[in-house]
């Protein structure tokens, strides 16, 4: 379980650090956002095959993130393909659906919120607390504390921890 959590924080360093590149245009080279991107795609095939109770919040992420249109450069892209190469050769995890649902739509509530905060639709605390992107937070939340299975909540946690320090400290390379 801690390998995994670890994983998932490396995960959350690697797609900022990688957003960071080719949206920010941090001072770092722009291949280094090429390899940063397979590497995710790469841990993220690890993280769902090594503990496939993550698969739907795993897979909810993803398909939150494609459908809202934000895998739109070829390092995201990239890390997509990589991932789904890995689970082409291992093995795609097994999928709770249900599960899979609650958390795809609590992803694209996330990300549709943060892109209203973005273009200044939603304003003032209100805009602060969304541009955390706390909805998908509060539902694993939400079912972790109503099953016990925290492994949920804690992967969660740990991607956002590793994605929130980056942005904190990448930004700082400008």
């Amino acid at each position: 379980m801690y390998l995994s959590l670890l994983t998932l924080f490396v995960i959350g360093v690697l797609t900022k650090l990688t957003d960071l590149v080719v949206d920010e245009d941090i001072k770092a080279k722009k291949p280094i956002a090429y390899v940063t991107g397979i590497i995710y795609g790469i841990l993220i095939a690890y993280a769902l095959l090594g503990c496939q109770i993550l698969a739907p919040l795993g897979f909810a992420v993803l398909m939150a993130v494609i459908a809202t249109g934000k895998i739109d450069k070829k390092p995201h892209i990239l890390g997509v393909v990589s991932m789904v190469l890995v689970m082409l050769v291992y093995g795609f995890p097994k999928t709770d659906l249900f599960l899979l649902a609650l958390f795809l739509a609590a992803g694209v509530a996330d990300e549709v919120a943060n892109d209203f905060t973005d273009n200044g639709r939603i304003k003032g605390v209100c805009a602060k607390v969304l541009k955390r992107r706390i909805i998908l937070d509060i539902a694993t939340f939400a079912f972790s504390i109503s099953t016990g299975f925290w492994i949920i909540f804690f992967a969660m946690f740990a991607y956002d921890a590793g994605y929130q320090i980056t942005e904190k400290f990448g930004k700082r390379f400008k």
